[in-house]
């Protein structure tokens, strides 16, 4: 997960904009069904808004922002069938993930990972909502990783762009308990003594946990 600065200088306008929004969905920056405007983006940037253009248009036909209308972008909205879909997609795919970086999980690796681990919980405990949502992110794809599986890698990327904006809705709806610290601190504690299957639960009960919470704020369908 990278900021803007570090890109390479032969990173194209386009694919800055590009990157900065699939970055922001990712993380829960914006809300399920806010509206994403190019001048917006295009002066958060300091370009015009051509190449912010070009990076919204490959952003809908990848289907992780829509255009219900000319001129209209919008953050994905989830409804509970997309959710439960998601879920289930997840459970099998984060935790076969995370399955793996227990098998390649180094000393190092699990010290920066604890690292990771005490960013969050300081941003949570600071009510740092957007730093909190971002060091979370970071946390579980520094585990994935880990995997060495770089395919499994952009397919749980994909997920998370299309549900970062409804896990954003948990960190401003009060959910003020320890369950991402629980989770977190248990996968730890599961990759110090090499035990994957225990791993693999920390994340799926991670994943399904937050599920429930999401239905709490989802209206029916």
């Amino acid at each position: 997960m990278k900021d803007l600065g570090e890109h390479p200088q032969t990173t194209t306008l386009s694919e800055r904009a590009y990157g900065m929004v699939r970055e922001s969905l990712r993380c829960g920056v914006y809300k399920p069904g806010e509206k994403i405007t190019h001048r917006a983006i295009a002066s958060q940037l300091g370009v015009s808004v051509t190449p912010v253009r070009e990076a919204i248009t490959r952003l809908v036909s990848e289907k992780s922002l829509s255009m219900p209308a000319p001129k209209t972008i919008i953050a994905p909205s989830l409804g509970q069938s997309d959710l439960d879909e998601i879920t289930k997609i997840r459970v099998k795919l984060e935790g076969w993930a995370a399955e793996l970086a227990a098998e390649n999980a180094s000393a190092t690796f699990i010290r920066d990972l604890e690292h990771l681990h005490l960013v969050y919980c300081t941003h949570r405990r600071a009510h740092d909502t957007r730093a909190k949502i971002e060091a979370n992110a970071k946390f579980h794809f520094a585990l994935y990783a880990q995997s060495k599986a770089p395919k499994l890698l952009a397919i749980i990327d994909n997920l998370w762009v299309t549900i970062g904006p409804t896990l954003g809705l948990l960190a401003n709806r009060g959910f003020e308990d320890n369950d991402g610290e629980r989770f977190h601190e248990a996968a730890i504690s599961a990759l110090k003594a090499r035990n994957t299957a225990a791993v693999q639960a920390a994340i799926v009960n991670d994943i399904l946990t937050a599920r429930l919470k999401i239905l709490q704020i989802l209206k029916p369908e």
